[in-house]
């Protein structure tokens, strides 16, 4: 009887401390497209950070093939429209176009990005918050075998809500790096990011090619294991919820097709 009573509390007390999954983030470098040499630099940022696109930028064709051939994870930055009438580029998705109209659009914006695996919101605070384009957009996406990342530019997004309503793989941002561009700030965004990843298990960043932010990524991206952290494409976060909860995901079988060696890149 001691010794069943010994097994079973050394086997409690070996559970217990049994090794918990490492901790992944996510990194996507918003804006991509527009400046060749700042395009350049962040595509040699080390390891496995994920790139978006702008549609019909000068250089985003060139830059995501170059992105590609060094194996790293390419997203269509779709424009959508936003609160504050900022301009956001040709491509806009916008509220006054009918379905034609907008799958369409998102049609040619994504035959402008080679390679994308899937698509993120550049602003869209306006457009985020309406069910009817977001699960338009969801639709097609789903068809395409395409996940989305809900930049999250409104508290008030149903983007992810949608996309998971329609069993589409989906991630949400949790972190912006560098809406103020100082080393200090910048600093103070990427430990919340690896705080949140220790918290939650994942972590979803969100960086733009400015120079201050690649300059400190150069420098901290190689120090991430030492901070017992795992930098994953986005296709390697969406493919470990999915194997997690594949009842959630309508494509399984597309999952399986990203490739794992991405991770480690």
């Amino acid at each position: 009887m001691k010794n069943i009573v010994l097994f079973f509390w050394l086997s409690l007390a070996a559970s217990c401390f049994a090794e918990s999954p490492t901790p992944r983030i996510v990194l996507i470098i918003d804006d991509m497209g527009n400046n060749l040499e700042l395009g350049q630099r962040a595509i040699a940022l080390p390891g496995a950070v994920s790139y978006a696109f702008l549609p019909h930028s000068s250089h985003s064709k060139s830059l995501a093939n170059e992105a590609n051939r060094q194996q790293k994870e390419i997203l269509l930055h779709a424009p959508m429209s936003n609160l504050h009438d900022y301009p956001t580029g040709p491509g806009t998705l916008t509220p006054k176009m009918n379905q034609q109209q907008f799958l369409a659009t998102l049609a040619d914006n994504l035959a402008s990005i080679p390679h994308a695996k899937g698509v993120n919101n550049h602003m869209g605070s306006l457009l985020t918050q309406l069910r009817q384009p977001m699960s338009w957009l969801m639709q097609a996406l789903k068809q395409q075998n395409l996940y989305f990342v809900d930049s999250r530019t409104s508290p008030l997004t149903v983007a992810e809500r949608t996309a998971r309503e329609q069993q589409l793989p989906t991630l949400k941002r949790d972190v912006f790096l560098d809406n103020q561009r100082t080393p200090a700030a910048i600093a103070k965004q990427f430990d919340q990011l690896i705080r949140l990843s220790k918290q939650q298990g994942q972590a979803v960043a969100i960086g733009h090619p400015y120079p201050e932010t690649l300059a400190f990524l150069e420098q901290q991206l190689p120090l991430l294991a030492e901070q017992g952290v795992m930098l994953v494409n986005a296709s390697g976060l969406v493919r470990a919820q999915c194997e997690q909860a594949p009842a959630n995901c309508s494509w399984p079988e597309n999952v399986s097709q990203l490739s794992h060696s991405h991770q480690d890149k």
